[in-house]
């Protein structure tokens, strides 16, 4: 009946993740709609990353398929990563719709990875007080990092800058300036040097302004005719800021560490549930927020090689050569988890350096290594009170007959629960049970219980074979 129990909870865990896959997959690419023509309004307010580049392609593939006569996309960034940069340089060349960039409200940039977009786009437009150019690499919560990169861009960055400002009739020069000497550029330089079309105060302004200009798209050569038109906002959906809360080093470390102990606690303690289902869930949030993230995949193995060798201390109850292993390769796995640490890569673009802070790992350590050592202890100090027991002939009699489930694997000799106490357990010889399955007592020799296997089916009552 247990066993039957926990098949019917993680069948329904299963259906649960089914059914959320089903709805983020209806979400992320919603049915195409008939519309009349407007100016569709996107916004990237962050870094350049795996979650923005898909945002940006579903909002693409939505405008073309709505008839929107320009896309406009407010952009504020301090960088971002060099293959997601690439991406969005792509989709903004090869798209069908004209697509404005504009770096708006004031105070806004478009730093690093954000100048190629911008300069990607078929009018590049800044709001007064914004800037573009490079600059210094950032860590992902915004902090400076020790040095610059500006200076290591690679020679391939400098000709993709400038295949850029060909394609799109730019400055090549002053482009080029803003990634091989870290140059920045106010919104008034910046159009004094040819790196983007205008400045417009608002929306209403850059509309007017764009309104009849011809453009080169992917299908051809096409007029933006948006005088009149409806603004139409084509926000994120709830599935795209989910992922962009997930895609964070930090919080997907977290969950691991909790998906890895709840299926640990259900592992030494079979039967409880809560644990397991926890750390189901736990585990597939933690793996799609590392699919948003550069992850390092040694990083994740040794994550998961911890709490193997978790499992292993706790099955030989006592904190020795397992637990500390166990704990080394947790903090290893975690400094090794996103980025590329302890390695200096060849720069291209500069990016924004993603990874967990150290005091994180310290803390995450430090109740890894202490966790570990309560369950170990719990199990070894429930071993000893069930050996130091005494056990009374009467006691031994209201035993036999009851059924008990195994916690270790019985072969022949192993471990049982038996209200709520372990005991030492022993099968006749050439017998096996597995961990869950339940046993019969038919005999207490000491501290030491003889069992039979129980054979369960739906329809007849428990039948023993000895």
């Amino acid at each position: 009946m247990a066993r039957q129990q926990r098949l019917r909870r993680w069948c329904s865990v299963a259906l649960l993740v089914l059914g959320v896959a089903w709805l983020a997959l209806a979400n992320i690419y919603p049915a195409a709609r008939a519309q009349s023509s407007y100016v569709a309004v996107a916004t990237i307010d962050g870094p350049i990353d795996i979650v923005a580049t898909r945002y940006l392609e579903r909002v693409l593939e939505e405008a073309w398929d709505t008839d929107a006569a320009l896309l406009v996309v407010r952009l504020n960034t301090p960088g971002g990563l060099a293959d997601s940069t690439r991406d969005i340089v792509g989709l903004l060349l090869e798209s069908r719709v004209p697509v404005a960039v504009y770096v708006s409200p004031a105070g806004s940039q478009a730093a690093s990875a954000g100048t190629f977009v911008a300069a990607a786009a078929h009018f590049a437009v800044m709001a007064p007080g914004t800037n573009i150019g490079a600059a210094s690499p950032v860590t992902a919560s915004g902090e400076d990092v020790p040095a610059t990169l500006a200076d290591k861009v690679s020679e391939d960055t400098q000709a993709f800058i400038r295949s850029i400002a060909e394609r799109r009739g730019r400055d090549a020069a002053a482009l080029e300036a803003t990634v091989t000497q870290a140059k920045s550029y106010s919104a008034g330089e910046a159009e004094d040097a040819g790196i983007i079309d205008f400045i417009a105060d608002d929306l209403d302004a850059l509309l007017r302004q764009v309104d009849g200009a011809e453009v080169e798209t992917a299908r051809g050569p096409q007029q933006v005719n948006v005088a009149g038109l409806e603004v139409r906002e084509l926000d994120p959906t709830g599935v795209e800021r989910f992922l962009s809360v997930l895609a964070n080093p930090a919080l997907a470390l977290v969950l691991l560490f909790i998906g890895g102990f709840g299926l640990l606690v259900e592992f030494s303690a079979p039967g409880l549930g809560v644990p397991g289902i926890v750390g189901v869930v736990a585990l597939a949030l933690a793996f799609t927020g590392l699919g948003q993230l550069p992850v390092n995949w040694l990083g994740v193995v040794l994550i998961l090689g911890a709490l193997g060798l978790a499992a292993l201390e706790v099955q030989a109850v006592g904190f020795g050569l397992f637990g500390a292993s166990a704990v080394a390769a947790f903090i290893a796995g975690a400094f090794l988890l996103v980025g590329d640490a302890f390695r200096v890569p060849e720069i291209d673009i500069p990016e924004i350096e993603i990874g967990v802070n150290p005091w994180l790992i310290g803390v995450l350590g430090g109740v890894f290594a202490a966790a570990l050592a309560v369950i170990a202890w719990a199990l070894r100090s429930d071993r000893r009170r069930a050996g130091s027991s005494y056990v009374s002939p009467t006691s031994e009699a209201a035993l036999v007959g009851q059924l008990a489930e195994v916690t270790r694997t019985l072969n022949p000799r192993g471990e049982v629960r038996l209200a709520g106490e372990r005991w030492e357990a022993e099968l006749p010889p050439g017998g096996r049970a597995r961990v869950g399955e339940r046993v019969m007592v038919r005999d207490v020799e000491g501290l030491r219980l003889r069992v039979d296997i129980v054979q369960e089916s739906a329809s007849e009552a428990p039948t023993v074979t000895g």
